[in-house]
């Protein structure tokens, strides 16, 4: 039989860059590397001293102070905010086209910052903000080949700078449609069980959490979590084997994804578990009316590969509300551990009643231990 697998383990890469906040990231580079080439021009100041020269240092110090302000304000606002890209894109880019203005022909070895623009605007943020930083960089470059004396003397050099632009930025595009479906598809991955198909842990730790911070959790529409053992499930492996049980498996998950709603999730924890995690439960009773229906889908299952099989469930039901009462009054914020800890407790209860029953948590089940 398919082995009881670690999610954990799988999408810990995953899991940190989901976790990662491009902006503030971008906003310690403009630090780190304006200060990095603020330093080269200051020493350049300094050995060949000019007014270009001298000018374009203070305007790189002016973008420096711009990344500090701009990662005071990421350290204090959580929330990603997409006008707030845009601005900062814009702004990005415009402080360069002011230094290249400025600066004329000692302000050229700046333009590779242009292209470093560009390439964490597609990388970080996608498509949108790539094609406005590009936008914004060809503006610049015509402006620089109408206004800027050295520029307008340099014309093809203009010209071909604006071209490298456009090429980068559509290549880039095409990097960045690559990359969003190898991340869609990374993502499939990591939150999906590779036997069945259905959700994995990993996936249902995320959408527990959500609906435990949602006003469902404790309004008078509640969501339920079942989880489902599957009784006579060792039975069916001994007598005919690994491949065969884990066809049962297949045509169990099925089954059930069929019946549910589409609104709800199906999840497999590994072995022989599995979890419904049901919405828009008005009362007990309709979550009773959920878990027989899984018991329902077990019963319609009598034979697999020819082969005569006879499995029914233990279900230990809970409400997500029922959790969240639990922990008030403490500091402990209740999470998925906490909500299968007390319908595993409730699903060893039903089992020790028979097969095919469904026992809900109670409050004590919430207890640590």
């Amino acid at each position: 039989m398919e082995q009881a697998h670690h999610p954990a383990r799988r999408t810990y890469a995953f899991a940190w860059f989901e976790h990662r906040n491009p902006e503030r990231e971008q906003a310690t580079l403009r630090i780190w590397m304006g200060a990095a080439v603020l330093l080269a021009y200051a020493v350049f100041a300094w050995v060949r001293p000019s007014h270009d020269a001298l000018l374009v240092a203070r305007i790189i110090a002016l973008y420096v102070s711009y990344g500090a302000i701009t990662l005071l304000i990421l350290s204090r606002v959580r929330a990603p905010s997409g006008t707030r890209l845009i601005i900062t894109t814009i702004a990005d880019q415009t402080l360069l086209g002011i230094a290249l203005a400025a600066g004329g022909s000692t302000a050229l070895p700046l333009i590779w910052v242009m292209f470093w623009f560009l390439i964490g605007s597609g990388c970080r943020y996608g498509k949108r903000p790539l094609a406005v930083s590009c936008a914004t960089a060809l503006v610049i470059v015509v402006v620089l080949g109408i206004w800027q004396p050295w520029w307008r003397e340099n014309l093809p050099a203009a010209i071909g700078l604006g071209l490298s632009v456009l090429g980068a930025s559509v290549y880039l595009s095409v990097l960045v449609d690559r990359l969003g479906n190898a991340n869609r598809d990374l993502a499939r991955q990591a939150s999906t069980d590779p036997l069945t198909g259905l959700s994995n842990r990993y996936a249902l730790e995320r959408i527990v959490d959500r609906a435990m911070t949602s006003p469902e959790a404790s309004g008078d529409n509640h969501t339920a979590l079942l989880l489902i053992d599957l009784d006579g499930f060792k039975e069916v492996n001994d007598t005919y084997g690994h491949a065969v049980g884990d066809m049962l498996l297949q045509a169990f998950a099925q089954s059930l994804a069929r019946r549910m709603r589409k609104s709800d999730t199906i999840a497999r924890l590994g072995g022989d578990e599995f979890v419904v995690l049901a919405h828009q439960m008005r009362d007990r009773a309709a979550v009773l009316s959920v878990a027989d229906s899984i018991h329902s889908t077990l019963r319609a299952i009598t034979s697999v590969q020819e082969r005569p099989v006879s499995v029914s469930a233990s279900i230990g039901a809970c409400l997500l509300s029922s959790a969240t009462a639990a922990a008030s009054g403490t500091t402990n914020q209740p999470g998925m551990s906490a909500v299968l800890r007390a319908a595993d407790r409730a699903m060893y209860r039903a089992k020790s009643l028979g097969e095919g029953k469904t026992v809900f948590a109670e409050t004590r089940d919430f207890e640590a231990g």
